[in-house]
């Protein structure tokens, strides 16, 4: 394909964008394309080595969905762009910066980030980076012991990978009254229940945490049974409504059966702290500096 007739089709491309028929203005795909096109990033003769960059190509397995995604690597572009992200506290932004960046990484053409499984995307994002930034992952711990801090490095090909084997809905019994049906969650489930505004910028990190727990837990709600009948559909609200009132011993068994259908890499780590030789188990951190 020459040159000229490769710029006219990122310009097509580039076309479809600005409409917003592919991604949104604020994307890191649309940041990329539209550099890329205007040359911002490129000489207009076609140098040798365009042919040798950004041409690595992977493929992975999801243990949800069971399909094939093939992806790149994420380039210091990038990066770049997430960066901007760095010093961003509410959730539901990191989560869309995140979305941007692998759907910006995938390959696949019938790939949607929204009809992923919550999972599929960890494990999707955790294969970008290992084959962007290699295998080996450094953060900082804490020991609950002796509070003394240390560097910690896991190397994400030796964690266990869990298959997801039923993607039915759970039912869970709360009492004789109450039965919770909890469904896997899809990243565009998120998207529907979880909104910007459930995270406010006067929100302490301690009651934003508080706040995304009870969003997450409610999102994985997808009927109420009672005696009076079911619940479908229920707004968000009434959902964390529900998860606010119920007693901790109901909201313990709630959680402990949403955590049961988690798969994918599992990410708890077992540590021996340096210091005082205390055993525990750290979860191993997934933020927005992952690739920095």
């Amino acid at each position: 394909m020459s040159h000229s007739l490769t710029v006219i089709m990122k310009l097509n491309l580039l076309k479809l964008v600005e409409h917003n028929k592919i991604y949104p203005k604020d994307s890191i795909v649309y940041f990329y394309i539209k550099k890329n096109v205007k040359g911002e990033n490129m000489s207009e003769n076609k140098l040798k080595f365009y042919d040798f960059v950004n041409v690595y190509e992977f493929t992975c397995e999801l243990p949800g969905s069971k399909k094939t995604v093939q992806f790149k690597p994420v380039t210091t572009a990038q990066i770049k762009r997430l960066l901007t992200y760095e010093n961003e506290t509410n959730y539901v932004i990191q989560e869309q910066a995140l979305d941007d960046l692998i759907s910006s990484t995938v390959l696949s053409d019938d790939f949607d980030i929204n009809e992923q499984y919550i999972y599929d995307r960890m494990f999707l994002l955790i294969e970008i980076r290992k084959k962007t930034k290699g295998e080996v992952l450094e953060f900082q711990i804490t020991c609950p012991e002796c509070n003394s801090q240390s560097l910690n490095r896991v190397n994400l090909d030796n964690l266990e990978i869990k298959q997801l084997e039923d993607n039915s809905n759970r039912i869970v019994e709360l009492g004789d009254k109450i039965k919770v049906h909890l469904r896997h969650m899809k990243r565009k489930h998120q998207k529907e229940d979880i909104k910007p505004q459930l995270f406010s910028k006067r929100m302490t990190d301690t009651q934003q945490a508080y706040m995304f727990q009870v969003a997450f837990h409610a999102c994985a709600i997808d009927k109420i049974e009672t005696p009076n009948g079911i619940d479908e559909n229920i707004p968000m609200k009434d959902r964390v409504f529900f998860i606010e009132q119920i007693p901790m011993g109901y909201m313990e068994v709630l959680k402990e059966e949403i955590d049961n259908m988690s798969f994918g890499w599992k990410l708890q780590n077992k540590v021996k702290c340096n210091h005082c030789s205390f055993n525990f188990v750290e979860e191993i951190p997934i933020q927005q500096n992952f690739f920095s």
